[in-house]
């Protein structure tokens, strides 16, 4: 049985994956849309989970990152991601966009099937990350309106149409896998057990030594990890996750001490100066568009 769980951000599973409020009970199908400035600094939180995931660019351009490849998408593509990727969208340039999303988990196929055994072995194909699909091209366009097609079925009612169009952009994506059966490289789960040791722990005063420790790794290979992966350092990824978080308590009311406070930062003044450093702007102004 599947939980709907109504969570504001990123709750996790012991394996570190992100528990996904799915769009009703027993049905593993997530849908919806947003502008990317929903971010105050346009940019989403790392995260992975076992489901797929598609995007599609309905207004404006998005950047993605994908197990350490970036990728753009113009307005009018769709990118699928695979199973169990680091990824997030962002704007480089702080620029608007307006997406859609759908997301599915590989259970919505069945189990031990001639389908659900492809999907699985797609899913563990260590060197496919994404599938990018253009609109400006004929084989693209196909895909895209299968995309668009999933993000609007996301109703348990719409399950037929939802299936159809997954095992056809699915079968899409086997047919353009690169793959070669290359080994998963093991750095990326230290890497996901360090990431959800900040994220459970980010409340708390924590040292490098402590993230590094819960990838069993040493300091200056957390730190390698750190820059090789998602191309920054340990204690800069803490404070953006911890800023992201603040964002958020504000978004949902809470004052500035109270975000601040509850987000691991040791004073409103510090918290007040980080944010106007990596955000352009005071969080009291950030606090005032948000009413």
């Amino acid at each position: 049985m599947f939980e709907v769980v109504e969570v504001a951000y990123l709750p996790l599973r012991q394996d570190s994956s992100e528990i996904l409020a799915y769009n009703a009970p027993d049905y593993p199908v997530r849908t919806g849309g947003d502008p990317l400035s929903i971010y105050a600094d346009y940019a989403a939180d790392c995260h992975w989970h076992h489901d797929f995931e598609v995007l599609i660019a309905d207004q404006g351009g998005i950047d993605y990152y994908a197990n350490a490849k970036r990728v753009r998408l113009e307005e009018g593509d769709a990118i699928l991601v695979n199973s169990r990727r680091l990824h997030y969208g962002y704007s480089a340039a702080r620029e608007e966009c307006f997406y859609r999303f759908a997301v599915f988990h590989p259970l919505i196929f069945g189990s031990m099937t001639p389908i659900s055994a492809a999907i699985d072995q797609l899913a563990s194909d260590s060197s496919q990350d994404y599938w990018l699909f253009s609109a400006q091209t004929k084989d693209g366009r196909e895909a895209v309106q299968l995309v668009d097609t999933l993000c609007q079925a996301g109703a348990p009612e719409d399950a037929f149409a939802f299936l159809s169009a997954a095992c056809q952009l699915l079968s899409i994506a086997i047919r353009q896998n690169s793959g070669d059966g290359a080994q998963a490289d093991p750095a990326w789960a230290i890497l996901r057990r360090m990431l959800s040791y900040i994220q459970q722990h980010y409340t708390e005063h924590i040292l490098l030594e402590d993230i590094a420790a819960a990838g069993a790794v040493c300091r200056s290979r957390c730190c390698a990890l750190f820059r090789e992966k998602l191309y920054t350092t340990p204690n800069i990824y803490l404070t953006k996750y911890r800023l992201s978080r603040a964002c958020a308590m504000m978004q949902a009311g809470a004052t500035i001490t109270d975000a601040a406070l509850n987000c691991g930062f040791q004073s409103t003044s510090y918290f007040a100066e980080t944010f106007r450093k990596h955000y352009g702007m005071p969080p009291r102004e950030f606090r005032g568009m948000q009413s």
